[in-house]
């Protein structure tokens, strides 16, 4: 499936660990004859990243997410990941935060400022070079080129901390359905990030967890939950029972029922969550999935990796420590990436050799070659 709408490029200063600007460039593609699939639009669609432990691959991902926090109603506000926003070693204090997307062929630009999670300093909006919106929060200065959105009073918004272009999005009676405004919303609203660390941890998609029993009972997802473990090699027979007075997920042994979340391992309840937001919505545009594979065996590794890179309607970054996945036969020099030292760039960067397809990528990253 042909996808038309992604993240092409991305900055973040002062947030973190991050004191530096810190940039990922999506657009930085090679010309290999190989997995051509992980590329969309000449953008990467799917990348994964490494790097050492306390490198940033979870503060990248908080990031990246942080749109969501002021853009949307969705969950995040109050999520661990931004605690100490800023920079401990501070000299400007503000976090700086630039977004490219390519939005159905429209080079769209959205930059802004925060001094903490939620204060807003600045917000501005471009499309192919051309202001559409901006607003100084200190300064109220404020010019607004959005044809739709020219009626529209920001003084009357309740709350001041409220972000302008949220607010203009929101009081806005119609939008073309090609508006440059409605495609960013639309795009940000979809944005998902999770983690297999800790039970359903979520940022976007919606403003409340739900219940992962709950969601494959009520919508008849119990065949196609028990197919899916059978491909990663977990030999369940579910079914449905009752579980202090609701039905919840069950599996069936010779001589008894057992309730699946009290049998299932770690690794299993891994899987479970992971089928869930795979299956929770048709729409997500971009998935940051950090740490994917902390509970599995290397070889279910692979195998969520490729069902994740074969998924081309959305795009998606995911984290890791597990080198057995660097493969050409996997992915390409130019969708891997090392996240080290407050700078991030990929294998195809990252040494002046010549990467060919017959080359052992985990050979080279385990022998210091992408150490650029």
């Amino acid at each position: 499936m042909e996808v038309n709408f992604m993240l092409k490029k991305f900055s973040v200063k002062n947030f973190k660990n991050f004191k530096n600007k810190l940039v990922l460039d999506l657009s930085k593609v090679r010309d290999y004859g190989f997995n051509s699939h992980l590329i969309q639009k000449n953008l990467i669609n799917k990348l994964l990243i490494y790097g050492p432990n306390n490198s940033g691959k979870s503060n990248l991902g908080a990031a990246i997410m942080d749109i969501t926090c002021h853009l949307t109603d969705n969950s995040g506000m109050d999520n661990l990941l931004y605690t100490y926003y800023i920079n401990g070693d501070y000299v400007d204090d503000k976090v700086e935060f630039s977004y490219e997307f390519f939005l159905a062929n429209k080079n769209v630009v959205y930059t802004y400022s925060k001094n903490n999670q939620r204060r807003l300093l600045y917000e501005e909006l471009k499309e192919d070079d051309k202001l559409l919106f901006k607003y100084n929060y200190v300064t109220n200065k404020y010019e607004n080129n959005i044809k739709e959105a020219q009626t529209i009073d920001i003084q009357k918004r309740s709350n001041k901390d409220m972000s302008v272009l949220k607010f203009i999005y929101n009081n806005t009676l119609y939008w073309e359905q090609d508006s440059t405004v409605k495609l960013l919303m639309d795009f940000v609203n979809n944005m998902l990030w999770f983690r297999s660390l800790k039970s359903n941890e979520f940022i976007g998609v919606m403003a409340n967890g739900e219940d992962l029993n709950d969601f494959v009972i009520n919508n008849r997802l119990l065949t196609k939950f028990e197919k899916f473990l059978k491909e990663c090699g977990q030999d369940y027979s579910l079914c449905e029972m009752d579980g202090n007075g609701r039905k919840v997920i069950g599996v069936k042994y010779q001589n008894y029922k057992a309730r699946f979340d009290l049998v299932a391992s770690t690794g299993t309840k891994s899987l479970w969550l992971f089928f869930y937001w795979m299956n929770r919505t048709k729409n997500i545009s971009f998935v940051f999935l950090d740490e994917f594979d902390a509970f599995y065996h290397y070889d279910l590794s692979s195998f969520i990796l490729k069902y994740v890179n074969d998924k081309t309607e959305f795009q998606s970054i995911l984290t890791s420590h597990n080198t057995y996945l660097i493969s050409n036969e996997i992915m390409r020099p130019d969708c891997y990436a090392i996240l080290d030292d407050g700078k991030i760039s990929s294998f195809a960067d990252s040494t002046n050799k010549t990467i060919r397809q017959a080359h052992n990528l985990e050979k080279m990253m385990l022998g210091g070659e992408f150490e650029k």
